[in-house]
């Protein structure tokens, strides 16, 4: 017999359709297993698919399982932001103003977001993600084999002034200063010397950035490589907060108890993507990141299995 599995499709991170970061949500995956999310993640061909389950968790919606095209994501920020978006959508969730909190049960317990609710719809989400904790800065000889992978010349790492270090808030990342916005926009990854230069170290994410940007609002233009998956991610929540987080600790913007800044992404892949991230400071140390964005529902569809 032929099963049919529903899926809505949305892009995070966006403000028109066909930009942002695009997710296919299946928002009853009850019954898949994992080699079968594993196959519908290659079929959907995107940077992340979203499964929601029933949960039993105490204050938790649903169970969410996040999976790349060739594997299981524990974290990620456009999945979790998008799932919330389809799931409010589908169950008709009663929505409070100006704020709507809710939670999903993820991989490593209950993960927080907020809906941003205007006229009745929602206008934005936020997710808070973990306390970020910072790797040891690359030496010079690590900082040249990144360089080399991204095809820069170590000065366009060097002339940022800032350290190419691992800063995680739920995913590892790995944070690579650029001085220019013209060096970053010819970034043209080689992806098996990035893994090579990434060995020993938990981050599969190479995420790029410079302080030179397109729109006049943002602190930072970045790109992110993901290296299992040798692919360009257009729109990366996770490793949004990391950046985030690096920049506020590194005091590389101008740092307040509560700093909000906005990340520019996906002009490299003609999807433009807009991230907001805010970073809360108490005795000099960060104790809270929160990223969110707009989403939109661009379709829907179903899958014969």
């Amino acid at each position: 017999m032929t099963a049919k599995r529903r899926f809505v499709l949305v892009d995070v991170f966006a403000d028109r359709p066909l930009a942002g970061n695009p997710l296919a949500v299946f928002p009853d995956a009850e019954g898949l297993s994992t080699e079968t999310m594993q196959a519908l993640a290659r079929e959907m061909d995107h940077a992340a698919t979203a499964f929601l389950f029933p949960t039993r968790r105490t204050g938790a919606a649903f169970r969410l399982k996040i999976f790349s095209r060739d594997r299981e994501i524990p974290f990620a920020g456009h999945p979790a932001l998008g799932a919330h978006f389809v799931h409010a959508s589908e169950r008709r969730q009663a929505l409070k103003e100006p704020v709507t909190r809710v939670a999903h049960e993820g991989a490593d317990g209950l993960v927080r977001v907020e809906l941003a609710v205007e006229a009745g719809r929602i206008a934005m989400l936020r997710l808070t993600q973990q306390p970020p904790t910072y790797g040891a800065p690359l030496e010079p000889e690590g900082l040249a084999r990144i360089a080399e992978a991204l095809g820069l010349e170590e000065e366009h790492i060097q002339a940022a002034n800032q350290p190419v270090q691992p800063v995680s808030t739920g995913l590892p990342v790995l944070i690579v200063p650029v001085a220019t916005l013209s060096a970053l926009q010819n970034v043209r990854p080689r992806f098996d010397l990035l893994r090579a230069a990434l060995e020993g170290h938990d981050a599969s994410i190479v995420y790029a950035f410079t302080k030179e940007t397109i729109a006049a609002p943002s602190a930072a233009h970045a790109r992110a490589f993901d290296t299992a998956g040798s692919v360009e991610i257009p729109g990366a929540g996770a490793a949004a907060g990391a950046l985030a987080a690096y920049l506020v600790a590194n005091s590389a913007v101008t740092v307040t108890p509560l700093t909000r800044l906005v990340i520019e992404q996906g002009h490299s892949l003609n999807r433009p993507s807009t991230l907001f991230a805010e970073v809360r400071v108490e005795r000099l140390a960060v104790t809270r990141v929160v990223v969110g964005g707009r989403v939109i529902r661009v379709g829907e569809g179903t899958i014969e299995l």
